[in-house]
């Protein structure tokens, strides 16, 4: 037998290993194509969900620990690591630290589950104490804490981790054409769809017998939040606005500046009582601060800001909205009064993050927003105290790692559950 074909078998051992351990990602599992390569050094897959392998490697290994290694690529699969690292419009040459943000929190939950390495050392939480990291933060969070570190000690750096594009970054030269008739690539739309499998895999064997507290608490929860999420996000800040704005919209005064209707009933001989008019006031202006520091995507602001223009013109927001694209600094203040405006709105960034700014510059714009929105992931530093210029605050947060450090007077809503 050639080395060439021992190392396929092996792989395909390991894959029956992998299967007996977690059934319910067998669905991907299977889906993997393995692809002998002499570019890799260990193991790599990309976005077409191809694996490539170097033989020598795999023959370093038995079955046990390389079914470990494909539950591990599986995972990054699972995650959507590769869109994911898209979505916070990161340079290519990041995706080391990426992929390394995402093998950690990977290997921790395969770790917790004791699953075999063998010889092979994988990247763990301890090893990084210095940049404060913890396995209950997301990957997006641990890779901005690691650039953060990174700006303020650039001698630690960091192990160059490469999974293949399957992690983000661009195509790997190692890597064939997505239309291979050999090894073609599975399309996204198929990968979703799978995704969808594996989580209902996931729920249902939790629920089994057999199951039943054995599923990995971090899958458990990522296929709830899939299929079963608690919170939709739309109707939440729908209701935000629509109690805002009623509040607003009721409210009358009374007011001098045009006379009462009754007025001239009031004039008896030379004496003459001003009456004041009543007053509803017109819907002031709503300001919305975007966090612009590369962790959110261009098409999930465009999604929310459509959402927040439908709302507002439906309860007659004539004063239109003001979108406040925030880093480190402020960018450009854009108005938007129609929808049409949203697909022109420009939101520069990709430095760091403090929003204390944005919202410092929402409080000075006239007329005077009485509706603060925050889009953000959360990691940013916020106001000491509430400010007096808004009556309602509302943060729209992207992570739920963050959502306990949110000021209390915010109205918190996780966006994309």
């Amino acid at each position: 037998m050639s080395q060439s074909e021992d190392a396929r078998l092996r792989l395909m051992a390991a894959r029956i290993v992998a299967q007996s351990r977690w059934p319910y990602v067998s669905t991907v599992l299977y889906n993997l194509k393995f692809v002998e390569s002499n570019q890799v050094p260990t193991l790599a897959v990309d976005e077409g969900w191809r694996m490539y392998y170097s033989k020598e490697f795999v023959l370093q290994h038995d079955a046990d620990p390389l079914a470990t290694m494909l539950l591990h690529e599986v995972m990054h699969c699972v995650l959507r690591h590769g869109p994911r690292f898209r979505a916070i419009n990161q340079p290519s040459e990041l995706h080391p630290n990426w992929n390394m943000a995402g093998d950690l929190g990977i290997n921790h939950v395969l770790d917790e589950s004791r699953m075999n390495w063998g010889t092979f050392t994988p990247l763990r939480f301890q090893q990084f104490t210095r940049y404060q990291l913890t396995s209950e933060m997301s990957t997006e969070e641990i890779f901005f804490r690691i650039e953060v570190h990174l700006q303020e000690y650039p001698e630690d750096g960091i192990p160059v981790m490469d999974c293949g594009s399957v992690a983000g970054g661009a195509t790997r030269n190692y890597e064939i054409a997505k239309g291979d008739s050999d090894n073609s690539a599975v399309r996204s739309d198929q990968q979703d769809v799978m995704r969808d499998f594996v989580a209902q895999d996931i729920l249902k064997y939790s629920k089994s017998e057999s199951g039943r507290g054995t599923v990995p608490g971090a899958l458990l929860r990522w296929a709830q939040d899939l299929l079963e999420p608690q919170v939709n996000w739309r109707q939440e800040l729908a209701g935000a606005f629509r109690s805002s704005l009623a509040t607003m919209s009721g409210r009358r005064d009374y007011k001098y500046t045009r006379p009462s209707r009754r007025q001239a009933a009031m004039k008896v001989g030379e004496s003459e009582l001003i009456l004041p008019a009543m007053r509803k006031p017109v819907p002031p202006p709503i300001a919305i601060v975007v966090d612009t520091s590369g962790s959110i995507s261009d098409e999930e602001v465009r999604d929310f800001l459509s959402e927040v223009d439908g709302i507002a013109r439906t309860h007659g927001i004539s004063s239109g909205i003001w979108i406040i694209p925030c880093d480190a600094q402020v960018g450009k203040i854009q108005r938007v009064k129609t929808r049409s405006d949203i697909a022109n709105i420009e939101l520069e960034g990709g430095g760091g993050t403090d929003l204390r700014i944005g919202i410092a510059a929402a409080q000075v714009i006239r007329p005077t927003p009485r509706i603060l929105v925050v889009l953000t992931d959360g990691f940013t530093p916020w106001p000491d105290n509430e400010p007096s210029e808004f009556e309602t605050s509302i943060v729209c947060l992207s992570n739920t790692g963050a959502q306990k450090e949110v000021p209390s007077w915010f109205r918190t809503i996780v966006r994309g559950a």
